[in-house]
Formats: C-alpha cells, sequence, structure tokens
C-alpha cells in the first residue's frame, strides 16, 4: 500500500504517526494540502545624497524605510574624467590606448569604489552603529566569498584584476558606472524595518580628494597629475593612427555622482504581524581598523597592540610602503618578490601568550584563506581564521567561532620585519601596517526600537 515503506521504518505508535481522530491534525507524508500565502515582492529603490558630493568632502544618504525587510545597500558611483568628450567614449575600446608622448599612462587607481572613501559610517538616529574605511572594506571583501564573486566583485568596483598591466589602468580614465556594497546589520537575511518604523538611519560617506584617487603607470612620477600633462595621445591599433589632444584643466573636471540603491521587500499580513510583534537580535559583522606607520633598521620583532571589542571571527593585516600611498597605489601590499612578503615571521599574543604560533607568511597569506576561505585573495593580505569556514559554515550571517576581544589581556601581534628586497623599487624602511578585527556585535530589536547590545 501507499506508504508503506514509511510505516515500516517509522517508530513508535505507527497509527497516531500517521493518522489522528481529528482531521486537522493528522499526519501524513503524502499530504496534498498547502496554506495559500501571496508571493514577497521585491522593490528596488534609489536615494540622491542630501547634499553635493565633491572630492575631498562628505555626503549624506538617508535610508528609505519601506516595506517590511531591509536586504541590502549599494552605492552606485559614476566619476568625472580628465579626458575630453571627444576621446573619452573612445577609451572604452580594448583596440586603442591612451597615454602621453613619453609614455605614460594615467587613471583611477585600481579598486577605485573603495579607495574613495576615506571613511564609511552608518547612524541610527545620533547612534553610531557602524564606521570603517574603504581600505579596510576592500580588504575584507577581497579576502571574502568564492571565486565567481570576487571576479565579479573586481569589475564592479574597478580593479580589473590585473595589476601589472598598464594599459589596463589607461582604461581606468573612464571606469564606468561602478558599484560598492555596503555591509549593514542582517545582510543576507535582511533587516526587518516594520519593527522599527520611527528610527531614522543615515549613511555618511567622506571622500578623498581628486589628487588622491589617480595613479600613474610611470613610477618616476610622486603626485600623479594627468591634467597637468601637456599633451595625450590616443592610438588606433588595427590601422596605427594617432591622435593627440589636450586633458581638461582641472577646474573643468567634473563632481563624482553618487546614488544610494536599496532594496526592500514586501510580505502578507500575517509575516508582517510576525515580524513587528517578536523580538530581533541580529549579530552584524562590525571592522575594528588598527593603523600604524613605523619606520627603523631591518629584521626586528615589531609588538603592535590591538584595540577592539566583542567576539571576532578572524583578524587579518596587510602591509604598504610609504612610496606606494604616495602615488595612491593603495592596492599594492606585496614586495617586488612575491615569495618575500615585507615580514618574516608573524604571532598572535593574548597575555603574553602565543594565541597563534609564531609562523611564515606562507600560513597567514595563502593556507590559512584556502582552507577557510577556499581560495587566496590575490594580494598579500594575512589573515587569522577561527570559525568553521566556508564549506562547513553559513557565513556571513552568524559567528561560529570566534576570540571575544572585550574580555582578552593586552591583545598584540608581534611582526619580524625584514629589510627589502634587493629587487624592490622602493627600498624606504617606512610601512604602513594595518590590523583589521572583523568582530561580532548584535543589533536587538524590540518594542518597535532598534539598539546595539553589549556596546561599550
Amino acid at each position: 500500500m501507499e506508504g508503506a515503506l514509511y510505516e515500516s521504518i517509522a517508530r513508535g505508535n505507527k497509527d497516531t504517526y500517521f493518522v489522528s481522530k481529528t482531521f486537522q491534525n493528522a499526519v501524513n507524508p503524502f499530504e496534498t494540502r498547502y496554506d495559500r500565502r501571496p508571493a514577497f515582492v521585491s522593490e528596488l529603490r534609489r536615494n540622491v545624497p542630501l547634499n553635493s558630493c565633491d572630492f575631498g568632502r562628505s555626503c549624506e544618504f538617508e535610508f528609505e524605510i519601506a516595506g517590511e525587510l531591509f536586504l541590502e545597500a549599494t552605492i552606485l558611483i559614476d566619476l568625472p574624467t580628465w579626458l575630453p568628450p571627444a576621446i573619452a567614449p573612445l577609451n572604452t575600446d580594448w583596440n586603442n590606448f591612451v597615454n602621453t608622448p613619453a609614455g605614460r599612462r594615467y587613471g583611477y587607481t585600481r579598486g577605485i569604489a573603495y579607495f574613495l572613501f576615506s571613511s564609511i559610517q552608518i547612524f541610527q538616529d545620533k547612534v553610531l552603529l557602524y564606521e570603517t574605511s574603504g581600505d579596510a572594506l576592500w580588504a575584507s571583501h577581497t579576502s571574502r566569498g568564492d571565486l565567481s564573486k570576487a571576479w565579479l566583485n573586481q569589475v564592479l568596483s574597478g580593479q580589473r584584476g590585473f595589476d601589472d598591466d598598464t594599459t589596463d589602468l589607461s582604461r581606468l580614465a573612464t571606469p564606468g558606472r561602478l558599484r560598492l556594497p555596503i555591509p549593514i546589520p542582517g545582510n543576507a537575511k535582511g533587516l526587518p524595518s516594520c519593527a522599527m518604523k520611527q528610527q531614522r538611519f543615515r549613511l555618511k560617506l567622506t571622500m578623498r580628494t581628486l589628487e588622491e584617487c589617480v595613479e600613474c603607470s610611470d613610477d618616476t612620477v610622486l603626485s600623479p597629475a594627468p591634467w597637468s600633462e601637456q599633451t595625450f595621445q590616443w592610438t588606433d591599433r588595427s590601422t596605427g593612427a594617432v591622435t593627440a589632444f589636450k586633458p581638461l584643466p582641472r577646474e573643468l573636471i567634473g563632481k563624482p555622482s553618487l546614488t544610494l540603491e536599496t532594496r526592500h521587500v514586501y510580505l502578507d499580513h500575517e509575516s508582517r504581524a510576525a515580524y513587528e510583534s517578536a523580538k530581533h537580535e541580529i549579530p552584524y559583522s562590525v571592522l575594528y581598523e588598527n593603523t600604524y606607520t613605523f619606520s627603523g633598521p631591518a629584521d626586528v620583532t615589531v609588538v603592535k597592540a590591538i584595540d577592539a571589542e566583542h567576539p571576532a571571527s578572524r583578524m587579518f593585516w596587510f602591509l604598504r610602503t610609504s612610496d606606494n600611498l604616495k602615488r595612491n597605489r593603495r592596492w599594492a601590499t606585496s614586495s617586488a618578490t612575491a615569495q618575500n612578503p615585507y615580514y618574516w615571521t608573524a604571532t598572535f599574543l593574548i597575555a603574553g601568550r602565543d594565541r597563534e604560533a609564531a609562523s611564515p607568511p606562507i600560513l597567514w597569506n595563502t593556507l590559512v584563506p584556502y582552507a577557510k576561505e577556499g581560495r587566496a585573495s590575490g594580494f598579500a593580505i594575512a589573515e587569522m581564521n577561527w570559525d568553521l569556514g566556508y564549506s562547513l559554515g553559513a557565513r556571513p550571517e552568524q559567528p561560529e567561532g570566534s576570540i571575544n576581544f572585550s574580555t582578552a589581556e593586552k591583545p598584540v601581534l608581534s611582526i619580524f620585519m625584514r629589510s627589502p628586497d634587493a629587487g624592490d623599487l622602493f627600498t624606504t624602511k617606512t610601512l604602513e601596517l594595518t590590523i583589521v578585527v572583523d568582530s561580532w556585535a548584535l543589533y536587538t530589536i524590540e518594542e518597535n526600537r532598534g539598539y546595539t547590545a553589549f556596546s561599550n
């Protein structure tokens, strides 16, 4: 008979398992009755900033409260160019390229969607919920996720993935529309905005100056400024034709255009009532950024204190030379010799004892990312990861393993630095060390109010 296999393996009272005295409570693995519910409706909204946007200034957005769930937020970025209107459309053709007669090529720095912002802040009313820099967010997104998302993220953020291709750099003079995802509490699970209609959320973005956002293929150019060049030339590779032109002067280069794109979900009446009455506890990621600049003799141990709070699932760090930073190459985290990064070993100590043993860069830069993320970032971004990992875990919606930095006694990162390679173009001993702790905060919604729990 139908269901004989289930009957043979079911334990306990078989009749009670399949049949009940009341029809409504009957249990049957072949049940065909379903409750009808309307489909969820997703809406995409775009908002303009509350004030005008310009390089070197800050602008603010106000999040719209619409629907019942607030899923994601993305900044759409349209950047101006120093190329004249007649040449700018031609720069998108891969059969052509633009450079100076001396062979110098200019473009926005790789990853400009991140490095455009020196500060990213999210406020609830007057309470700061989230704060990070574009540099820390770039390292966080670059070192997390699968390969397909990594490639898409590179294209949408203006990285392109060709670190040594100067032709690709000239394309970034006209990068097109870029997209920067903004982390919000809830992430993929959504933030139940219907449960806190009376609160206002704002996004504040502080942008770097245009002079800090451009890089040049010529290493001798200290402060890239393509608008100061006398002449550029556009070359058609198919015909060999060369057209000379002058770039736009600095005062005629336009302002960046920013748009906030948000996604909202509308639920049915019963689901909305359940969301409004329930108490929500939403863990979300918070980046604590520690930046140190140091110079001195090589082959010495450098100990840096770590300032962070809350349970942290991972910690990552990267080093950049002052020479690369002066040339706006904020993405340049590797030395000339990839097998020989800027340090010999690194260890993590709590209360003067090793929490992570001293190990070479191949462990922190390569093995840990492959074991926990399933891939390496392609940059010299070192990582200590304490959660289950990409294959076993359900990240990034919830913590799965962590170290509590709120109670950790004197957490420090000890790095044994090395001298520069002979092949390094820049042999400066001045380095900037950025240590980022990826912690978990708890956002609680109760009685139509949202607040952060366990905040100091």
